[in-house]
């Protein structure tokens, strides 16, 4: 068995013979690049993975948190103001 080299990257054959290109890859959580899901580092700006590999492009990711983040904040004003009255 033989391995592309690591810093190009899994070669075609091997995510053929390894994964399906259906969840082969994801996003870097640092700089937001697809990158394979076993890569250790990004090869766009180097950052280690290390496993981190996120689902979604960085952008959706950041939105989804910042959107949770002011949802709560608004269930916690409503309490506020429900009990405070």
């Amino acid at each position: 068995m033989t391995w592309s080299d690591p810093d190009e990257g899994p070669s075609e054959a091997d995510l053929d013979r390894f994964g399906d290109d259906d969840n082969a890859g994801g996003f870097c959580p640092d700089c937001g690049a697809e990158v394979w899901d076993q890569a250790e580092f990004c090869q766009t700006c180097g950052g280690q993975i290390g496993g981190r590999v996120l689902g979604r492009p960085k952008v959706e990711h950041d939105l989804q948190r910042r959107l949770t983040v002011v949802v709560v904040v608004l269930v916690l004003v409503g309490f506020v103001l429900f009990f405070a009255l």
